[in-house]
């Protein structure tokens, strides 16, 4: 996905929100949000959005001399979701279609985003209230028939997460997948509160199948960034399944590999480029050949 012109006002609080969890002086944080506004101006529209959080939020950790400003929201975040697990299990309980809710779930998960929202530190009851809206709204985009059919045909999927604490209601729809074929890859350096290692395994998912980072501290993947190890797995990859805008930022206009985005839209830049209103639950499939 190309960047937008309404992105850059993001980028700017992005980089403010950023350096007030370093308690840095206004007059420090006003020179940061210069210096993005500097870079953004000559920034290519034609490159994705993630590329442009990149070269913002090392700018932060610079100014900040801190790698990684949110590790403690990140910490709450994973308290949150953890905590909140037993109840949402319950809801797979008792559902007729398991694997239904198990997406829902998956996509519920994604409101945990402080690249797209202002960053708070999240309660168990923030996650039992995005769940029971996520539940009571339908689902758009692709069907579920679809996407069970594409992972029942596929021989090696990758699983891409996206942030601290969404690993764990990523393991609802993980354990729906046959787990043998299943690689989950998170990021590999600090970036906003997306998941690195450290998270995926506090949420277990080194207990159910492979787990791997992509070797960049990118709020997505990018590509010529990433290590040969995930490049490897990406490229034997039969079914691409991508949680979050990032992933959808970065990976919607490759080319030769069918990708399923699972995300809620949460600005009108993304509402746009994916085709549903903004509050959406999307199910995007995009098959190898639609850009070839």
């Amino acid at each position: 996905m190309k960047t937008y012109d309404e992105c850059i006002s993001c980028f700017e609080r992005q980089a403010a929100d950023a350096c007030e969890l370093c308690d840095m002086e206004p007059n420090r944080t006003a020179e940061v949000v210069d210096a993005v506004r500097d870079k953004t101006a000559a920034f290519s529209r034609l490159r994705s959005p993630v590329e442009m959080a990149v070269d913002i939020h090392a700018l932060v950790h610079v100014a900040a001399g801190n790698r990684d400003p949110y590790a403690a929201i990140k910490h709450a975040s994973n308290c949150a979701c953890r905590d909140s697990m037993e109840q949402l299990s319950g809801h797979l309980d008792s559902s007729s279609n398991r694997f239904e809710t198990a997406v829902k779930l998956a996509i519920a998960g994604n409101l945990i985003d402080f690249g797209a929202y202002r960053p708070v530190t999240l309660s168990e009851g923030h996650i039992l209230r995005a769940v029971e809206e996520a539940l009571q709204q339908p689902l758009s985009g692709d069907s579920l028939e679809s996407l069970h059919a594409l992972i029942d045909g596929a021989r090696s999927i990758l699983f891409i997460g996206d942030n601290a604490g969404e690993c764990f209601l990523d393991t609802f729809i993980l354990d729906q997948l046959p787990l043998d074929r299943v690689t989950y890859a998170v990021r590999g350096r600090p970036i906003l509160n997306d998941a690195t290692l450290a998270d995926a395994k506090e949420a277990g998912i080194d207990q159910r199948c492979r787990l791997i980072d992509t070797g960049d501290g990118s709020p997505g993947v990018i590509l010529n960034r990433c290590s040969a190890e995930f490049l490897t797995v990406f490229d034997n990859a039969d079914l691409v399944i991508a949680k979050g805008q990032g992933n959808y930022e970065s990976l919607s206009e490759i080319p030769g590999k069918t990708r399923v985005f699972l995300t809620k839209v949460k600005c009108p830049v993304i509402a746009r480029d994916i085709g549903y209103p903004v509050g959406s639950n999307v199910i995007r499939i995009m098959r190898s050949k639609e850009l070839l």
